[in-house]
């Protein structure tokens, strides 16, 4: 039994700290550490998640505003949720890809579920 707040204290840590350094440099979250946050059942996680990807939204929104991002064709009433969702199918549906960085994922995902059309 007291193996159980060691686990819970070691998953926590884990979960919380920052990506380690990879071949594009340092990142905060990778895709394993943001489906983590995603996964956990605890309200902060969860607002930890969805609040790294509209961020990141409205980052990579920013930079198409202003001329120095490739264009989008997201929906512009996306909701945060649908959003999280999103990301969530994408790094789920393809955990190869998880160790890159989660900015660049979210980017991904939201690409690959609305596609611009030719």
């Amino acid at each position: 039994m007291r193996a159980l707040p060691i686990l819970i204290a070691t998953a926590s840590l884990a979960a919380a700290s920052p990506a380690p350094v990879s071949a594009q440099g340092f990142m905060f979250e990778s895709g394993t550490s943001l489906l983590a946050k995603c996964r956990n059942k605890a309200p902060e996680y969860a607002l930890a998640c969805t609040a790294y990807i509209v961020g990141v939204v409205d980052g990579i929104r920013k930079d198409s505003f202003i001329g120095r991002g490739r264009p989008i064709c997201w929906p512009d009433k996306m909701s945060a949720d649908d959003a999280r969702r999103t990301v969530v199918a994408y790094l789920e549906r393809w955990p190869d890809q998880r160790r890159g960085p989660a900015s660049v994922l979210v980017s991904v995902a939201l690409n690959e579920r609305y596609p611009c059309q030719k």
